[in-house]
């Protein structure tokens, strides 16, 4: 490991994340040694608070309107939070940026932050499911994922020209010449695992607002609790410490979520 880590800083956009955001900051904050960026989009929950006092946040970019037009806001609310971080960038800055319900695991490998060829770190993403034996324990025990990943760009150099800008982006644009991107640690997604309620207002949100994903989530209400021990894919569920069965998901047109 390096002797002084480079400056990293997080980003994440959040709305109503209370039960799970300490726990997220937390666990972001190990890495992100030049703290942490928010963008609230409205909460109306104690977030901010959460946000506020956690001593890894250095601002909170504060939504005026909840916007409707979902897609537009997914990039929109990641691209104010970058420039507002980049205000407090350098050249050798890197970000880092996260959903609200993604924890980090098996980040190891500080050296490819040194290396001049790196200009990008991704993760293999994998959801995590609610069980039978496990729907009553906190979402932190639960061990039953899908094998399915999604390979996801989460680090980036502080580059001329990174932005978001395209309906529903997640992973930044980058100029052309970004070369090879290693994939360097594993993400755990509690959004589908975090708990039965949490899973049916998932289902709403999509519903009501991306028409795009809303006929799969509408098939997905009231099964928040996997009995048939199958993934929302169609594939056995398996343990977090059998990951390396799993499989990428990147050839198959399996949306957001």
């Amino acid at each position: 490991m390096q002797i002084k880590p480079p400056k990293i800083i997080g980003l994440t956009k959040v709305r109503n994340e209370a039960a799970i955001i300490k726990d997220t900051l937390d666990r972001w904050g190990e890495i992100c040694t030049g703290g942490i960026y928010v963008y609230d989009d409205v909460s109306d929950d104690m977030t901010v608070n959460i946000c506020r006092t956690h001593p890894k946040v250095k601002d909170i970019v504060m939504g005026q309107v909840w916007d409707a037009d979902r897609e537009k806001a997914e990039w929109m609310n990641r691209q104010m939070v970058l420039a507002r971080a980049q205000q407090d960038a350098d050249a050798d800055t890197w970000f880092v940026y996260f959903d609200a319900d993604e924890h980090p695991y098996n980040f190891e490998d500080w050296g490819l932050f040194e290396n001049p060829d790196v200009k990008a770190i991704a993760a293999r993403l994998y959801d995590i499911y609610i069980t039978p034996e496990d729907e009553k324990k906190h979402y932190l025990e639960r061990e039953w994922i899908g094998p399915e990943f999604r390979t996801i760009v989460f680090f980036f150099r502080n580059l001329p020209g990174i932005r978001y800008h395209l309906p529903d982006q997640r992973i930044v644009t980058f100029p052309a010449n970004v070369g090879n991107i290693p994939i360097a640690f594993d993400v755990k997604h509690y959004g589908k695992g975090f708990s039965v309620a949490h899973w049916e207002a998932t289902c709403d949100y999509y519903i009501k607002f991306w028409p795009k994903y809303s006929d799969k989530w509408r098939q997905r209400k009231g099964k928040a609790v996997h009995t048939d021990m199958l993934s929302d894919f169609g594939n056995k569920l398996i343990k977090w410490e059998d990951r390396k069965a799993g499989f990428s998901l990147e050839p198959m047109p399996y949306g957001k979520n």
